[in-house]
């Protein structure tokens, strides 16, 4: 008996010591930023706080450097980049109308050309490339390859979710009247369409901007935070967003559920916690037909392209996939977005371009540094639209209207 409770002693006394030193680690290794929000590992630990402090400093950062700054507060969709301006040191550069391009276009089509524009985020704008190597620069040197004379606009923005990049096509896409317009189908902007305030979206360094949001009233699309509010009165709104009307609308708005138990003073407590709701809430997620997510992704891309078809201009959708997407496919899993992405399949000209990487395009070394797709893959991705829309094209299924025959824009050979 003496020897069993030696020794169950012992093992309490190893357990106390692991979890102090576990507690020592979590609290030396974590760090605390201007608001007092800890966090360890890319977690946030209770209690979560508003970032009112790493906002203040965003907002004055900008306005301070608003005359330099390569990302502009836009009115009409949150933020924009700024016209004639060079990002990601001199490799992405940004034309005289805001959009990823060393040439300028002017807003009347050429005749012999046929006007191609592209839409959505940073993986449609390829942040980790540069312009050469950008997959809208790949799709027209391979149309112009298939004897197809064409121009591609990329009109993409960083950070941007479906909603916003429809209101940049209805603020300035428009004006430049493609005959083809595509949509870059990222699935994480699922998330990003419910919410209002990036930095709530994105702990650490994040756009100091709120944008324009859409939400689903009485069945129809409805637009709230438009336009979207100035960065001057950010703080304030923080400052009492408890009873902002836009704190009901924003989803990232985790202060509003501070938990208050006793154990979470400790680091390791919280951290355990955190880690437990953040796999409860992505068991949850729900982006389902019934699900805000899932209806509000399908509203937004059935708005884009009936706006298209009222330019008479033809409408692509390309699901341009994450790590993730891929793990579930070549883990024999299947997408949670299954529901969106077998929609579009079957409604629109669906470009699957996951069905274009192999298991093995999930190495690193595939990818760029900050998550995006490498120069492989952007060629990969031009080659793969290309073929679509040559294809398209060819079977004359695609009819641009500023053209009676594909022959107008056919490049003599």
């Amino acid at each position: 008996m003496k020897r069993r409770f030696a020794n169950a002693s012992l093992g309490c006394l190893g357990l106390v010591v692991a979890l102090v030193l576990l507690e020592i680690i979590i609290r030396v290794g974590g760090a605390t930023d201007a608001d007092g929000q800890f966090s360890f590992l890319g977690y946030t630990l209770e209690p979560h706080v508003l970032p009112i402090n790493r906002l203040k400093e965003g907002i004055d950062a900008y306005l301070q450097n608003v005359d330099t700054a390569t990302i502009l507060f836009d009115a009409r969709t949150g933020w924009a980049y700024r016209p004639n301006s060079l990002r990601h040191q001199g490799t992405f550069t940004v034309n005289s109308a805001g959009m990823r391009s060393q040439r300028e276009f002017s807003k009347e089509p050429l005749p012999n050309t046929l006007r191609i524009a592209a839409f959505g985020d940073s993986f449609t704008a390829g942040d980790d490339v540069n312009d050469a190597q950008v997959w809208t620069n790949q799709l027209e040197l391979n149309l112009i390859e298939q004897g197809i004379r064409a121009e591609v606009l990329n009109f993409g923005v960083g950070g941007y979710d479906m909603g916003q990049a429809l209101l940049r096509w209805r603020a300035i896409g428009q004006k430049f009247q493609p005959d083809i317009v595509i949509f870059g189908f990222q699935s994480e902007n699922l998330d990003r369409n419910v919410n209002v305030f990036r930095i709530l979206y994105i702990h650490g360094p994040s756009i100091p901007f709120s944008k324009p949001r859409f939400i689903i009233s009485d069945g129809k699309l409805e637009l709230i935070n438009l336009p979207a509010l100035p960065p001057e009165r950010m703080v304030a709104t923080f400052e009492a967003f408890s009873n902002h009307p836009l704190a009901a609308y924003e989803d990232y708005y985790r202060s509003r559920d501070v938990v208050s138990k006793w154990w979470l003073s400790s680091r390791l407590g919280a951290f355990i916690y955190e880690v437990t709701k953040a796999q409860e809430r992505a068991s949850q997620a729900d982006y389902g037909p019934a699900s805000e997510r899932g209806m509000l992704g399908k509203a937004i891309v059935d708005a884009f392209a009936a706006d298209v078809a009222e330019r008479a201009a033809d409408f692509f959708v390309v699901h341009l996939p994450l790590p993730q997407h891929m793990a579930h496919i070549h883990n024999g899993g299947q997408s949670p977005y299954r529901y969106l992405l077998d929609y579009l399949r079957e409604t629109y000209r669906y470009i699957p371009f996951d069905e274009s990487l192999g298991p093995e395009y999930m190495d690193e070394s595939y990818w760029g540094p900050t998550g995006h797709y490498g120069a492989e893959v952007e060629t990969l991705l031009g080659q793969t639209v290309a073929r679509a829309l040559s294809a398209c094209i060819e079977e004359r299924s695609c009819r641009p209207q500023r053209f009676d025959n594909p022959a107008q824009f056919a490049i003599d050979k």
